[in-house]
């Protein structure tokens, strides 16, 4: 068939069924070699090193030595060999990358393969600690945690067992932050935390204001949990109850900006000055101003506490929203496990506690080809690709070594996978489309919309094959709904969904560089740049600017990568209208682009909207609401200049900003 995406003249191209076999797509695969940056990657960050800690793997091994172990789930011998063959095929040449824990661990003893952990935090001293305990093994073995510390009891609170007073979730937060200053992630990277509280939790504004200081919680990135219900107080200007464990809160809430009880500071005209940070209190002029107390203790200003999330986000990037009665609505598993209430580090995963989830990633600016003179996506191909690495990923689940038996149990029974793209951006430069236009959402929602489809496609046929996940026949009617009517899978295919979700989508910050594309669903960050991180620094230059302005750049030497970076930078404002990168590209552009993938897309998505360093405070609040109206479950914002020290961007920036 021929999938068309329309208003942009371009296709799918796929013929026949779709059945993932792909023979004559896995004999036209063309391996090309890598390029120099994507070489040091390969080395310092995946490669086995001997006792000097030289690497002593190529790419190719490591394809090898991954591919090899992921097989030994595969029980029948001649499959086995054929899912290595084709597998190999597809990773040599860098179509499908899984995640950066699989590609260091697998075929060591006791490899931990997966990327992306949900814990819980027990609102006991025990509980706790057990809980630090946990995220060090987490990220000693490779992985990254998500958690929220809404069921911790406020600060101020009664301990029962000790008639002492609890020190509140931000305090227990510090703890798992110094465990992870001092635990190196699998000996290759530091652990990455989400931290994430409930508006509704009474200690929300020092949740909000914790990391202000820009040097409080360098190991967390954090988010607040909004509900529907604060959102409409939000949209009413009214005040919002604040609770705890479903209960509501009568103490006086603690403002952590001004030191005091909560309450609201209002100018003669009846609107309410909102503080970004303690600073902004200490030296605003609100001698004209009335302070309006809470009609009952416990409640704060809704809109009130909606702009210090936006302010906090436009001055320091953090928090970022997620909307949890959004990822609950799309639960298919709430009918035996409950509602979802975390995400993980980059917050891609929406998951239950103590489940886990192994990502990877399908380039998907390799699938372009020419035919009849017209650039289009090749579908056979694609499809080869995506029911290849749906099974890689599946099998990952039962090759790959959990840390703690509470994640191997929950992983068993509802074996999730992850399967995303990367090289979005460099598909649209391929097809002629600007990324962000209205051309490029439709592009986007055809091609996730496919890779969905073709994803669950896999899994029905793996679970006819080896069986269907473990918690699949409690949730038999969500699911029933979810892959027949919303996906659209014919019905005359059995219901034998071998796992509980397939599609995300991950930053792949580390192997979109060994794929030489652009990560995610991102813009391309910049035609020209210098990049410093823990592997030293490198200059990267695109190869289609250098080509559109008339130059060859050969990736595999330092000096042409250097001389065509300077040539870019000189005439960057040459090149074509579709060449727009991330910072040229406007916020509400990203969130749309978020929305248009997040339609298709069983769990969330790993995007940061980027804005001018000239945003305003009331563009990050109509952004916010944006991303609410279209779908989106959770959105981070980053305004250009915001965030200084840890945390800060790794890059400079050697080209320009082209937004009109």
């Amino acid at each position: 068939m021929s999938t068309v995406i329309e208003s942009t003249g371009l296709s799918i191209q796929q013929n026949g069924n779709s059945n993932g076999n792909g023979t004559a797509a896995a004999a036209s695969r063309e391996i090309a070699p890598l390029g120099l940056n994507a070489q040091k990657v390969v080395s310092l960050r995946y490669s086995l090193k001997d006792e000097h800690g030289n690497p002593v793997e190529s790419w190719s091994d490591i394809v090898r030595r991954v591919v090899g172990h992921i097989s030994k789930a595969e029980a029948d011998p001649v499959k086995q060999h054929k899912f290595y063959t084709d597998m190999t095929a597809v990773m040599l040449a860098r179509e499908f990358v899984p995640n950066t824990p699989c590609l260091v661990n697998a075929g060591k003893p006791k490899g931990q393969l997966a990327a992306c952990f949900v814990l819980n935090v027990p609102d006991s001293i025990e509980g706790i600690m057990e809980h630090a305990q946990n995220v060090a093994i987490i990220h000693q073995t490779g992985g990254g945690t998500g958690m929220t510390y809404e069921f911790l009891r406020p600060a101020g609170s009664m301990v029962n067992s000790t008639r002492g007073v609890a020190s509140g979730p931000v305090s227990f937060m510090n703890i798992v932050n110094q465990t992870t200053e001092v635990v190196k992630q699998g000996g290759v990277r530091r652990g990455a935390n989400m931290g994430i509280l409930s508006v509704s939790h009474p200690d929300i504004l020092r949740f909000i204001h914790a990391k202000n200081d820009q040097s409080s919680l360098t190991n967390f990135n954090i988010s607040v949990t909004v509900t529907d219900l604060f959102m409409d107080a939000v949209d009413s200007g009214v005040w919002f109850q604040t609770e705890f464990k479903g209960e509501p809160w009568t103490n006086a809430v603690y403002d952590a900006v001004t030191g005091l009880d909560y309450a609201v500071y209002r100018r003669p005209d009846g609107s309410a000055v909102t503080f970004a940070d303690k600073l902004a209190f200490e030296t605003a002029d609100l001698s004209d101003c009335i302070i309006e107390e809470p009609p009952m203790p416990g409640m704060v200003f809704a809109p009130d506490i909606w702009n210090r999330i936006i302010a906090s986000a436009h001055k320091y990037a953090e928090p970022g929203i997620i909307f949890i009665d959004e990822v609950n609505r799309h639960n298919h598993l709430k009918a035996s496990m409950g509602p979802i209430y975390a995400c993980n580090p980059c917050g891609e995963q929406q998951l239950h506690f103590n489940n886990s989830c192994n990502l990877g990633s399908i380039d998907v600016a390799k699938f372009y080809t020419v035919r009849d003179g017209e650039g289009s996506i090749d579908g056979e191909r694609l499809s080869h690709a995506i029911h290849l690495s749906t099974r890689f990923l599946d099998n990952v689940v039962d090759a790959g070594y959990f840390p703690l038996k509470e994640i191997d149990d929950v992983v068993k029974r509802t074996r999730p996978v992850g399967l995303g793209i990367m090289g979005f951006a460099d598909l649209c430069l391929k097809l002629g489309v600007t990324y962000g236009d209205d051309k490029s959402l439709v592009l986007m929602e055809r091609l996730m919309g496919f890779v969905r489809r073709e994803s669950w496609l896999a899994s029905l046929e793996l679970g006819r094959e080896k069986g269907v996940f473990p918690e699949f026949e409690a949730n038999r009617e969500a699911y029933s709904k979810f892959i027949y009517d919303e996906i659209g899978i014919p019905r005359d295919i059995p219901l034998t969904p071998r796992n509980y979700e397939v599609t995300t989508i991950a930053p792949t910050g580390t192997i979109s560089l060994v794929a030489e594309t652009s990560s995610g669903i991102e813009p391309n960050f910049s035609w020209a740049y210098v990049r410093q991180d823990t592997l030293g620094t490198r200059t990267y230059v695109h190869s289609a600017a250098a080509k559109a302005l008339g130059i060859d750049v050969d990736q595999t030497d330092e000096a042409s990568i250097k001389a065509a970076a300077e040539h870019v930078v000189e005439h960057e404002s040459d090149l074509p209208a579709q060449f727009i990168s991330a910072m040229s590209i406007s916020s509400l552009d990203h969130v749309r682009v978020l929305a248009a993938a997040q339609k298709h897309v069983d769990n969330a998505i790993s995007k940061t909207c980027n804005g001018s360093n000239d945003d305003t405070i009331e563009s990050v609040d109509e952004l916010y609401h944006l991303a609410r109206k279209l779908g989106c479950k959770a959105v981070s914002y980053y305004r250009d200049g915001s965030r200084e020290g840890p945390g800060a961007q790794q890059y400079e920036v050697i080209g320009q900003d082209r937004r009109e």
